[in-house]
């Protein structure tokens, strides 16, 4: 069978032909490429039962490229919700329209049973004994594996604000926080996001979107700084701003005011601001718990090598909850492309995990924004050139050494961000088309 990885988002499909529509980031099948990979056996012995917890992008990857290149180890998955695989990515988007939970699920209910993977659902993970390669379930059972892949994500990190315990007080993590909130906005008028990064922007542009009056607070001084640059910040604030969304800079709020339910927060230097409900959207946390418990190397994350080993050579690590080289990733990209390692390695076929350039995707109705890679020139060789037009509403940088790019942002131009995404990943020669690029024209960017 064919696999097809979609080239905006990672996500990857098995079939003779791509799909018509990705289903994780809505590309087209016009966005997919076919693989074509290769791996070498090790001597290693071939496990008979390879036991994944967690079923979101890394570890359905995983189970995928598991099944695919061994028809006949049990593979059998662990999940704390009682949903199946869905696109976690697509949440902030949920909770602005009336979408039903299946309308974002990855797979068909019949993919399961036909590539003979047993998920679990509604079952968490209690304890892993590594000596006896056994773990336990909240549900009082045991279960034995040969190989072990450990993809528990991530929780939201909550700041130290009072009165998080109040009803109407929300953090979006998974499918039961996107129902209870949209729930709640159904009866709210208004509403406080604490965070402006991606999901926080997405998410307050999806409550505006159901006619809520939204107020976002950011504690740095610019909109998505682990994404964009100053410039490219204030032009996005400038487009959601004309669409009713205010915003505080440099501020945090310091309680949530009310009695039992909410009613306002309260914020440095500010009144109070009334409001119906919050959404907390400050960051993620790994979920390390059970690999510590496990005495497992842990650090920030789950530490592992480039085979996504753990420090037990039978026990791997994927996705938000792993750390590697020092770096934890959290985007879906690199929880696919390390989920995908963590499989084959668990079947002792060789291959390593060497990184994922980092792409972000804004989803707002409308407003199309992509950065990857650099978002500042900070060597000597290195160049930023800055294309805009306000009229159009556009912002495009390029971060380059004048021979290839390094990085990009591109807001509000339809279509470029897969060219500089492909242009940037296999460091394609730009010197003889930057008089073009400073010019806009970006069809001088060839993607073969």
């Amino acid at each position: 069978m064919k696999k097809w990885r979609c080239k905006i988002c990672g996500y990857i499909h098995h079939g003779e032909t791509p799909p018509d529509i990705c289903p994780v980031c809505d590309a087209g099948a016009e966005d997919f490429k076919e693989l074509e990979t290769f791996f070498i056996e090790t001597d290693r012995k071939k496990p008979e039962s390879i036991i994944i917890i967690g079923n979101g992008a890394a570890g359905m990857e995983a189970a995928r490229a598991i099944r695919e290149n061994n028809q006949s180890v049990q593979i059998t998955v662990f999940a704390k919700e009682h949903y199946p695989f869905y696109s976690r990515i697509h949440l902030s988007t949920f909770i602005g329209n009336e979408m039903s939970p299946d309308q974002i699920e990855i797979f068909p209910a019949s993919w399961y049973p036909e590539n003979n993977i047993q998920v679990i659902t509604g079952t968490a993970v209690r304890n892993i004994q590594v000596r006896k390669k056994i773990i336990k379930t909240d549900k009082r059972k045991k279960y034995s594996f040969d190989k072990l892949i450990i993809t528990t994500g991530a929780i939201p990190y909550l700041p130290p604000v009072n009165g998080l315990n109040k009803k109407g007080v929300f953090s979006l993590r998974n499918l039961d926080d996107a129902l209870l909130i949209r729930d709640y906005a159904q009866s709210s008028n208004s509403a406080i996001v604490i965070g402006g990064g991606i999901l926080g922007i997405e998410s307050a542009s999806s409550l505006n979107k159901r006619g809520l009056s939204v107020t976002v607070f950011e504690q740095q001084d610019q909109l998505l700084p682990l994404q964009l640059d100053k410039s490219g910040a204030f032009f996005l604030q400038k487009v959601l701003e004309k669409r009713g969304i205010q915003f505080h800079l440099n501020s945090s709020v310091s309680a949530f005011t009310g009695r039992k339910k909410m009613e306002g927060v309260e914020a440095g230097g500010l009144d109070t601001i009334p409001a119906d409900m919050a959404l907390i959207s400050a960051g993620i946390v790994p979920d390390i718990t059970l690999a510590r418990e496990a005495g497992l190397t842990v650090n920030r994350g789950i530490v592992v090598n480039n085979r996504m080993e753990t420090s037990h050579s039978d026990i791997y690590a994927a996705g938000d909850a792993a750390e590697f080289e020092g770096k934890l990733a959290g985007i879906w990209p690199a929880a696919v492309d390390q989920g995908l390692v963590a499989g084959l390695s668990a079947l002792g076929l060789e291959t390593n995990y060497n990184g994922t350039t980092p792409l972000h995707i804004l989803k707002v109705s409308g407003i199309e924004l992509t950065t990857i890679g650099k978002k500042y020139a900070d060597k000597t060789d290195e160049h930023e050139m800055v294309i805009t037009d306000s009229d159009q509403g556009t912002y495009v940088k390029l971060v380059h050494n004048r021979r290839i790019l390094l990085g990009a942002i591109a807001l509000g131009v339809r279509g470029i961000g897969f060219r500089l995404e492909k242009t940037i990943k296999r460091q394609q020669p730009i010197d003889k088309i930057l008089p073009e690029l400073v010019r806009g024209n970006w069809e001088v960017l060839k993607i073969r």
